[in-house]
């Protein structure tokens, strides 16, 4: 059940009703069903693989939490859940082509939603309960509340069980600022969906899905716009799921920071994703000795680099998620080594002017390395991908755009207009001063009443409600 659908819609709004009038000790009960129902919504195997994983995760937090042979059970629980997860995400490459591809049943087995996010999030528990992080009691009504909660699941913000589990601890009182709040994230989110995300879409998917015939400059508009595209649709998604958790009562965790903003690349992780970054460093890099052997060049690479893979697995198994994660591992380890050497051989004041003066222009140039690495996460093959970046740099490629392109830059010239304006007022002082708190003053109230009517005339007027997926469901 995708958010920018209208069962979803129709299902917040009985769902939210019922939870409001239902007493606190049901609550629980009625946020697990609705996430069950949730899951089962487009196939019931969706809800078996989901109830596979807690079972998996209960079991073994409970071997754990008795404290004998707690690393075997830590083992072969993590274990358990990650060829769970390889099996639903891979398997397909296991069986035939006709099979995999064309019995739409079986894809409803194999492929089930949320999987690379729960997963993810089982294996931190047991992690957590195996370290202590998490000491509380068990029980299986917290671990299938954890694992399912429906806001954030499917495609995150990703949760410890020390953030989440908590906030399951109700009250009677309804929150008419949470609710306030949580709408107009809502609101946000689906803007940055329907009105920025699938409008820039409607642009670079006609040009990558005729990269051949398109030249040089055509794909490399398409490219910068992709990076764009790819932001404004997860940030829209994690808008959406941190506003339906607002209106419950439930603070989830903030996936986007600016990240186009960032000076490094090490900045750009702390920004983007910020939720999977985090669980990447906690549960991969550290226990890799990250932090203790920064001084051992080889180690810290290598910790570098693995970590990056892993990430590039989680996301697919491809060549193409492969490449992504060498040339992020690349450019991390590359500006760490650079700047090593600048405060090194630079420290008179002409060389620190230099560097002062090169800093303007690292995010510009932070954001074109980055949409290069989108383009490899954008291309369906690694061949897909080469022929478009020998065509970029081609000198005698790069012509004024075709009217292929033409026609649709032209076509969409009012979307363009409102990408690049919302692009230019996204301020983190601005927008989420109007997104998180409730005006006070008459001109907050003003900003806030604009702010509100332009992106609900928006949405109304141009957004195609359940017209193009999230980007991130394919993971």
């Amino acid at each position: 059940m995708p958010f920018n659908s209208l069962s979803f819609i129709f299902f917040f709004i009985f769902f939210a009703a019922a939870y409001f009038l239902i007493n606190n000790k049901n609550k629980q009960f009625l946020l697990i069903a609705g996430s069950w129902f949730f899951y089962s919504y487009n196939s019931l195997f969706n809800l078996i693989h989901l109830l596979l994983t807690t079972s998996i995760t209960y079991f073994f937090a409970k071997k754990i939490k008795e404290r004998v042979n707690s690393q075997a059970y830590l083992f072969v629980g993590i274990l358990l859940i990650v060829l769970q997860l390889l099996f639903a995400k891979y398997g397909t490459s296991l069986f035939p082509l006709s099979i995999a591809t064309q019995d739409s049943f079986w894809n409803s087995i194999i492929l089930p939603i949320g999987i690379s996010f729960y997963s993810l999030q089982a294996i931190s528990f047991l992690a957590d309960v195996n370290s202590k992080k998490y000491d509380s009691d068990l029980s299986l009504k917290d671990v299938s509340l954890f694992l399912s909660f429906f806001p954030q699941s499917i495609s995150g913000p990703i949760h410890r069980a020390s953030e989440l589990l908590p906030q399951f601890i109700f009250n009677n009182k309804i929150q008419i600022n949470n609710i306030v709040i949580g709408l107009k994230t809502m609101l946000w989110g689906y803007f940055c969906k329907l009105i920025i995300a699938d409008k820039i879409s409607m642009i670079t998917s006609p040009i990558f899905g005729t990269y051949l015939e398109q030249d040089g400059l055509s794909l490399l508009i398409a490219s910068l716009l992709f990076s764009f595209q790819i932001y404004f649709d997860f940030w829209g998604y994690s808008s959406i799921a941190i506003g339906v958790g607002k209106i419950l009562g439930f603070n989830i965790n903030i996936n986007f920071n600016a990240p186009y903003s960032a000076r490094s690349f090490k900045e750009f992780w702390h920004r983007w994703h910020i939720t999977l970054s985090k669980w990447m460093r906690d549960y991969i890099y550290i226990p890799l000795g990250g932090n203790t052997n920064r001084k051992n060049l080889l180690h810290f690479c290598l910790t570098i680099l693995i970590t990056f893979l892993i990430s590039g697995f989680w996301h697919g198994i491809t060549l193409t998620f492969i490449f992504w994660a060498i040339a992020h591992a690349f450019l991390y380890l590359s500006e760490t080594f650079i700047g090593k050497f600048s405060s090194k051989f630079f420290k008179n004041s002409r060389g620190v002017f230099m560097i002062r003066m090169l800093s303007i222009f690292k995010p510009a140039l932070i954001f074109i390395l980055i949409s290069f690495t989108w383009l490899i996460f954008r291309s369906e093959d690694v061949k897909e991908f080469v022929t478009i970046i020998k065509k970029i740099g081609s000198v005698s490629d790069w012509s004024v755009p075709n009217a292929y392109t033409n026609y649709f830059i032209r076509a969409n010239i009012i979307y363009i207009t409102i990408i690049f304006c919302s692009i230019v007022i996204y301020r983190k002082s601005f927008l989420w001063k109007q997104i998180e708190y409730t005006p006070n003053t008459r001109r907050e109230i003003i900003v806030e009443t604009i702010f509100v009517s332009f992106c609900t005339s928006f949405i109304f007027l141009l957004g195609d409600l359940g017209g193009r997926e999230f980007l991130y469901f394919r993971f």
